[in-house]
């Protein structure tokens, strides 16, 4: 009989403490930067869909807006995210779910539910877009901005993995790219720079990673083609280099021809690869590799096994017009001294009957 009771009165006390409990809840940081990502959590057994018509935003007691915001549901649970606007009033703030209908202790209920935040007089050194990501790809791209009033470098990595750099000039804008693991996780992106740290969030819902498309040379093709290049220019004549030949441009089409063909067995070479170390470095710092025919518009950084260019590749510029010029400028030289040359011993000469000059 004793059991019997306290069994009953442990149940009375659980059903009491649900009452009291609501099941719609709030999650948001206490504070955020201006520039700085807002990602809040909403969750609870709702018995009509959330919409944006529930969703309310007040500075102190008046009415608010931070501009275009996403709201998305995921596994059950509905997500609010946005970038505060770097024109916002630091000051208190409070996001509020109105007229949303959800189950609390067995009941139905609809009710007001609001959760408090801060936003500090200070600016994020750089802002992500977007908040909150959900890619379809195996790759995806975040887009960085500066918004320090000097060169960076920001840290950044999927939390638990090793840090890549980015480097962003004042008010530049950059992508950089990140690979996901699947497996309807969220991951969380970490962004740090000066001792601060920021974060953007990504749900993965990839139940089977895809091929990935490695289009990317390695250092020893690099290297290759360009020793090749040094023996074709010490093998050329001294006319060659000044004027070129007439098959340039046949040589010009071959060598793109094989270049091409060397590239495509180079890349499949590297799919077969067990080492990846270059083509992941590059990939995931968002840097180009430039080819033996283009040059780095910027700096290049180092990787595990070779080199990416932090900037743009552009062809290399040709040589063989300047050469050109030159040798025909010194033509054109040689020709006006020897006009003058005999100009000059023609005019001191004369013309005799015993002679055919007579000095």
């Amino acid at each position: 009989m004793k059991k019997f009771l306290f069994l009953v009165f442990g149940l009375f006390l659980i059903l009491l403490s649900l009452s009291f409990v609501s099941s719609l809840q709030i999650e948001i940081n206490s504070n955020y930067s201006l520039g700085e990502n807002f990602i809040a959590k909403v969750s609870g057994n709702f018995y009509t869909p959330l919409t944006k018509d529930n969703i309310y935003f007040y500075r102190g007691w008046l009415d608010t807006s931070f501009g275009t915001y996403s709201l998305e549901k995921i596994e059950g649970d509905y997500y609010i995210s946005f970038v505060i606007p770097l024109e916002k009033e630091a000051g208190n703030y409070s996001l509020e779910i109105k007229g949303a209908k959800y189950y609390s202790g067995g009941e139905l209920i609809e009710d007001n539910v609001s959760k408090n935040f801060d936003i500090l007089n200070k600016k994020a050194f750089v802002l992500v877009t977007p908040p909150l990501s959900k890619p379809s790809e195996y790759y995806y791209n975040l887009t960085l901005t500066n918004l320090e009033t000097k060169k960076i470098d920001v840290l950044y990595s999927l939390e638990g993995t090793s840090l890549q750099t980015v480097s962003l000039k004042e008010g530049e804008t950059k992508k950089v790219t990140l690979k996901t693991y699947g497996g309807n996780n969220f991951e969380k992106i970490i962004f740090n720079y000066d001792n601060l740290t920021y974060s953007s969030l990504v749900y993965s819902s990839l139940d089977q990673i895809p091929i990935e498309n490695k289009t990317y040379f390695n250092n020893e093709s690099i290297n290759s083609t360009n020793g090749n290049e040094t023996q074709n220019n010490d093998t050329r004549s001294w006319w060659e280099i000044l004027f070129g030949t007439g098959n340039d441009k046949n040589n010009s089409t071959n060598n793109e021809t094989n270049e091409t063909k060397n590239n495509e067995t180079i890349q499949n070479e590297s799919n077969q690869s067990d080492n990846n170390d270059f083509l992941d470095v590059c990939i995931e710092k968002n840097l180009p590799v430039c080819s033996s025919t283009q040059e780095c518009s910027g700096s290049l950084v180092d990787g595990k096994v070779g080199q990416c260019c932090e900037g743009t590749c552009i062809e290399k510029k040709s040589t063989n017009s300047t050469w050109k010029i030159i040798g025909w400028v010194l033509i054109g030289i040689t020709a006006i001294f020897l006009l003058w040359f005999f100009k000059s011993k023609f005019s001191k000469t004369r013309m005799s009957p015993g002679g055919f000059f007579k000095k």
